[in-house]
């Protein structure tokens, strides 16, 4: 295996209606002391004045390349495509709300060329000009909620506990920030892209372990996010796009115990709920509606990945 440079490396950014914060990603990159092989930004169907952004720094920066959607793919459909036309030897995903620090791609390298076994870095996402922890690498629990070690912590509160922690194992990388290494896991691709957003980032790190890679946190390899940009404005509409991405998760890779258990919750929590909140049976309903309507597709996924034969 050949030793990888940040010079070879695709960074690829997925946007939707992000020109509010797209510049600043932009610019980011384009202020490394290390420059990438190439910025690959996927426009998904945006309605703002991203493209026109994109393309008045690509006239700056000849690194940039605008792959343009005629729809919103969602964020797998986005990475999908970015992974399809990145040239490089790895591909680092930058959120359009996220910006890259010097110590980003340098440190991420150096983690993957030192140990053939690491398949992905999950880096320090900071957010608040860099004060406050976003993640300090990313976590499944039995139920398939993921979380965020460290999550609005203070960064000086936890510096000594991120030494501790650096180079450590979690189960997949938040998407913004994420570097993943090309040899030997282009069989993760391409994701699930029939959900708009959530749980892509998990999917990718159930995959890559799946294959016999680790996926390590590592505290000096770092990015700033604004997370949030994106996300539906009304709670409910989150809750719902965010649970039915976790019970497609559950099925295509949890036992079916799991599934049978969590399913049960959700439902008692949507016929009881449903007396104080009414809108928690539609939440349900539509739940299940989605689940049938792609049974096929999760299931043919399911079988895929429990038959995947793991590296020697």
């Amino acid at each position: 295996m050949s030793s990888l440079a940040v010079s070879a490396v695709s960074v690829i950014i997925v946007n939707y209606n992000g020109a509010s914060v797209l510049g600043n990603a932009l610019d980011s990159l384009n202020r490394l002391v290390e420059p990438p092989l190439e910025i690959v930004v996927v426009d998904n169907g945006s309605d703002d004045n991203s493209v026109q952004l994109v393309k008045s720094k690509a006239l700056i920066n000849p690194r940039i390349h605008l792959v343009t959607m005629a729809e919103n793919h969602g964020v797998a459909g986005g990475r999908n495509v970015g992974v399809e036309v990145a040239q490089g030897d790895a591909w680092a995903f930058l959120d359009a709300d996220g910006q890259a620090t010097d110590q980003w791609l340098p440190q991420a390298v150096v983690a993957l060329n030192g140990d053939p076994g690491v398949g992905a870095v999950a880096p320090l996402v900071l957010m608040d000009q860099g004060y406050v922890i976003n993640a300090a690498g990313s976590f499944l629990d039995g139920g398939g909620h993921g979380y965020d070690r460290y999550r609005g912590d203070t960064l000086p509160s936890r510096e000594s506990d991120l030494m501790d922690l650096s180079g450590t194992d979690c189960d997949y990388p938040m998407g913004c920030g994420m570097v993943i290494r090309r040899d030997g896991l282009e069989a993760i691709w391409p994701l699930d892209e029939s959900s708009l957003k959530w749980h892509d980032d998990t999917e990718i790190g159930i995959r890559i372990r799946k294959l016999g890679y680790r996926v390590v946190f590592l505290a000096s390899s770092r990015v700033l996010h604004q997370p949030g940009h994106s996300d539906p404005l009304h709670f409910l509409e989150r809750h719902l796009q965010a649970e039915t991405a976790r019970f497609r998760l559950l099925i295509k890779y949890y036992p079916i115990t799991v599934v049978a258990t969590e399913l049960s919750r959700f439902a008692m929590h949507g016929v009881f709920g449903s007396r104080r909140r009414p809108e928690a049976f539609a939440q349900l309903g539509s739940v299940l509606t989605n689940m049938k309507r792609d049974w096929r597709l999760l299931y043919r996924i399911r079988r895929q990945w429990q038959g995947k034969a793991r590296r020697n």
